[in-house]
């Protein structure tokens, strides 16, 4: 009996463990996992032809078909040295401040808070910007740089 009840207990207190600080996902699957289906079952793929003629010069090169904007990371144009100056001068303010960071390097390209873990009645920032995150904790009147992670 005590053997059952011990289980129960370390059962209950791992289902309370990954549960976290209470967030809810953020994110659903975009798509349920694919059936694992025999390959006889797949339909045959077509092979189709490139015509021996085409229409344009041969010295003109094929057009390339533009890709939709995914819109996951803006484009600053900053380039990679100066991506990694700012990325490295942001990790120099790890225990300081938020607002002078913020000072040194403007404003970042999204923000979102969460109830803090660490800090009862604070919020845990997660700052990103070209190239890197900045993680902060933020309570009262104050925001202190956690860490800065590349991405």
């Amino acid at each position: 009996m005590k053997q059952k009840l011990f289980m129960a207990a370390i059962c209950l207190f791992c289902a309370l463990f990954l549960y976290g600080c209470g967030s809810a996902p953020t994110e659903a699957p975009a798509s349920p996992a694919p059936s694992a289906a025999p390959a006889e079952s797949a339909a045959p793929v077509e092979e189709t032809s490139v015509p021996a003629e085409s229409a344009e010069p041969a010295g003109t090169p094929a057009p390339v078909a533009a890709l939709p904007d995914a819109g996951l990371v803006p484009d600053t144009g900053k380039v990679g040295s100066e991506a990694d100056a700012l990325f490295e001068l942001a990790k120099s303010f790890v225990d300081k401040p938020f607002s002078e960071l913020q000072a040194e390097i403007g404003e970042p390209v999204s923000v979102s808070y969460v109830s803090s873990c660490l800090v009862p009645g604070g919020q845990d920032g997660e700052l990103h910007y070209d190239g890197f995150t900045v993680y902060t904790v933020k309570s009262g009147d104050s925001e202190t740089v956690q860490d800065v992670i590349a991405d």
